[in-house]
């Protein structure tokens, strides 16, 4: 590849809330529950005994390197907690010098009080039929812009969980791209595209997730938790070498805490931290070859046609060091 090419490198961040209540989303939420400061803490502050490791934490690293990043903010949980918590989160992100964008998880349903949408909860947007995906994604536009975010260019799907119908609901509702393909977890109807690459279906611009080869015959996505440093190198400088034009990064609000459970205080996730820091260094140091890119920006009428690009692979040693990582990490 030309010394001149540069990757645009998009880091995704989910940013979600989840209750604590046992078996949500299976039972609705109590009644009396209008309290969601425990889930705001957890998921969004991710505060532990040890300290804050949520999204001021990454911003904060973020920033010190010159990275930008998307913060995809599930905005359906508004109608339940109510407008402040979402407008708090999208004001820490563009506070930061971020970008809001939309994300829907589907869990949320048996929430809305919504006659026209079905009263219990289901795990894909790819479930629900292009009518009703059209009015989640106008719901949660609104709740964006009551919470400060008047504009939305780009949607990811909760658990990658679009399809074909998702990006006609986007068309309706004038969102550009969409970013819920996922190679690794194919959950609805793509009409057979096998995509690595931006490509533009229905009126909509496709940015998947990045993926690459872990071992033969096997696609692992690019997120953070998923994969070793050397893994998200190897696949970020095959890419490079290869002249793909995007690189999509997935991780979350929450991902750098281990979240205990019942009785057990939240702690760092000390693995997911090192590779943040990693992936945030490396990156910073070598802009001249990869740019982290923001949506808003994209030159959506100027961009070039995009064939398929070559599959890229992760060195085995840095996919075996991945396994040894993790199983260390469970037991701390």
């Amino acid at each position: 590849m030309s010394a001149g090419h540069v990757l645009q490198v998009f880091l995704t961040v989910d940013t979600e809330l989840w209750p604590t209540v046992p078996g949500w989303p299976a039972h609705a939420l109590p009644a009396d529950k209008a309290d969601f400061a425990d889930e705001m803490a957890a998921d969004v502050h991710g505060r532990t005994s040890a300290g804050a490791f949520g999204l001021p934490f990454q911003i904060d690293c973020l920033n010190r390197h010159g990275l930008r990043a998307t913060y995809f903010v599930e905005a359906l949980f508004a109608a339940r907690a109510g407008p402040e918590p979402l407008a708090q989160i999208a004001a820490l992100v563009q506070s930061g010098g971020h970008e809001v964008q939309l994300h829907l998880h589907t869990e949320w349903l048996g929430e809305l009080d919504d006659p026209e949408l079905p009263p219990d909860y289901c795990q894909y947007l790819s479930e629900l039929p292009l009518e009703q995906q059209t009015m989640l994604i106008r719901k949660g536009l609104a709740n964006l812009a009551a919470a400060g975010v008047p504009r939305i260019q780009a949607f990811r799907a909760g658990s990658y969980g679009g399809n074909l119908d998702t990006l006609r609901a986007l068309a309706l509702n004038g969102i550009a791209v969409d970013s819920s393909y996922n190679a690794a977890f194919v959950n609805g109807d793509w009409g057979g595209r096998q995509l690595s690459q931006p490509q533009a279906i229905d009126g909509v611009w496709e940015f998947p997730i990045a993926s690459f080869g872990d071992y033969p015959g096997h696609a692992r996505h690019a997120q953070l938790c998923a994969c070793s440093f050397g893994e998200m190198r190897d696949a970020l400088e095959g890419a490079w070498q290869a002249g793909w034009y995007a690189f999509v990064i997935v991780l979350h609000s929450f991902e750098l805490v281990k979240k205990r459970g019942a009785g057990r205080a939240p702690t760092p996730h000390r693995l997911n931290i090192r590779r943040f820091e990693q992936l945030c260094a490396f990156l910073g140091e070598h802009q001249e070859r990869f740019r982290t890119s923001l949506f808003s920006e994209l030159p959506l009428q100027a961009m070039p046609d995009l064939p398929p690009q070559t599959p890229v692979h992760a060195m085995w040693f840095n996919s075996l060091r991945r396994v040894a990582e993790q199983a260390w990490s469970r037991f701390r």
